[in-house]
């Protein structure tokens, strides 16, 4: 089903618009945009903040450590690199310094044992952030999620945990996925040795996105000897001819109405708020001239929106590709099956390069558009200090699958790397 010249001339000019974009975002920033201290983020000392959430929950639990020195610790490193990064966009530090003296006090009051602490609250006086829903797990409720899924939206954006440690995943999923948690096993025990591994270095290539880094490849081959010489694992290369059209089958997922025909929420009228008109095009040319009120990102998006929504026809034929790749799949790794993946094509791009390759991101959209559990796995860092990382997929409500192979990974592979240390 290869593309028609007329579908590879659209995209050419979409992926040159992205590229586009970018230079004008590095332009701007030379010429006067805002300015970001080059400094490393001094290496974390306290000891608080290289502890798991479960374990500063048992720790808390315990009375071995106060709530409010624990979020005091994550304040302070808030405040050190915060300038550096704008990770934090909203400050909310007398509020939960609030919470914390809360907590404490009901912990010294005794009214509850340890274990009837754990029951009720795993996760008591663990600070925590919230950053927005992507591609997660399916079962978890999208209430007071923003902007709010409707329609076919619903069945792909979804929230879900995002942890430093492997541990957290599935008792914090646990917490979040209220009644939905019936239908995943995560309490099932799953023995590494029996699973059935499957793995694809690359899209076979694709014209709109970025080649695999040789990194990546190399990590992910590591992986596969050692689950094959160590583990004792069955572990097979596949090619899944239709991944190469991952990107296509995202559009078509952003163009489908719901069952009851509903049409999905337009980004650009998120920017208007539901009410001003947004010409995306007319705020790209404000923009250059340093008049428009929106973020170079937000317009390029509104843009790729407007002019990537597949008509009725188009839409029609990518979900034949849809249905029948994850027919594929679903019948590939049944229940006792993993898939591999590169999560991105790239290891961390420098600050606007994601302008000019906007399509990369299909990598993990494709299982957005596909509705399977994914756990991503950091491997450790490459010989520039950059983090690595892979993907793990499996078939439908197997999320213990992922969640227990990527635990074994983080301990093999070395995980999350405190940063600073490099």
């Amino acid at each position: 089903m290869a593309p028609s010249f007329t579908a590879r001339i659209q995209l050419f000019l979409l992926r040159a618009l992205g590229f586009l974009i970018g230079l004008v975002g590095r332009a701007a920033l030379v010429l006067g945009g805002p300015k970001f201290a080059s400094k490393t983020p001094r290496p974390v000392t306290e000891p608080l903040l290289l502890l798991s959430g479960m374990q500063l929950a048992k720790l808390i639990r315990q009375r071995k450590v106060k709530c409010i020195d624990v979020v005091q610790a994550y304040i302070n490193r808030i405040k050190d690199v915060n300038p550096m990064i704008n990770g934090i966009v909203k400050y909310r530090f007398e509020e939960a310094m609030k919470e914390a003296h809360a907590v404490d006090q009901k912990l010294a009051e005794k009214q509850e044992d340890e274990a009837t602490l754990e029951n009720k609250w795993p996760f008591l006086g663990v600070p925590l952030t919230v950053k927005e829903a992507f591609q997660l797990q399916g079962v978890v409720p999208n209430k007071g999620q923003f902007p709010l899924a409707v329609g076919a939206q619903e069945l792909f954006l979804c929230t879900g945990p995002m942890c430093r440690y492997a541990e957290d995943l599935a008792p914090m999923l646990k917490v979040m996925a209220g009644p939905g948690i019936k239908r995943l096993k995560l309490d099932t025990k799953v023995h590494l040795k029996d699973l059935k591994f499957y793995w694809m270095e690359h899209d076979g290539g694709s014209f709109l996105m970025s080649k695999v880094d040789q990194d990546l490849i190399m990590t992910q081959k590591k992986v596969v000897v050692h689950l094959e010489t160590i583990l004792g694992a069955s572990v097979q290369h596949v090619k899944l001819k239709k991944m190469k059209y991952s990107f296509q089958l995202w559009i078509a997922m952003m163009s489908a109405k719901g069952h009851d025909g509903k049409e999905p929420v337009k980004f650009v009228d998120l920017l208007g708020d539901h009410g001003k008109h947004v010409s995306p095009l007319w705020e790209l040319i404000k923009w250059c001239l340093g008049l428009s009120v929106y973020t170079i990102p937000s317009i390029g998006l509104a843009l790729l929106e407007e002019k990537l929504r597949y008509s009725n026809e188009k839409y029609q034929k990518f979900k034949a590709v849809e249905e029948s790749l994850r027919k594929e799949l679903v019948d590939m790794l049944g229940d006792d099956g993993v898939f591999l993946y590169p999560s991105h094509p790239t290891v961390a791009p420098k600050h606007h390069v994601p302008l000019t390759r906007p399509f990369n991101f299909a990598y993990t959209g494709v299982f957005s558009a596909l509705g399977l559990p994914v756990t991503q796995c950091p491997l450790g860092l490459n010989a520039k200090g950059l983090p690595l990382g892979i993907q793990v997929v499996a078939g439908p409500f197997n999320d213990h699958l992922t969640l227990a192979v990527a635990q074994y990974l983080e301990k093999t592979f070395g995980g999350w790397v405190c940063p600073g240390k490099f």
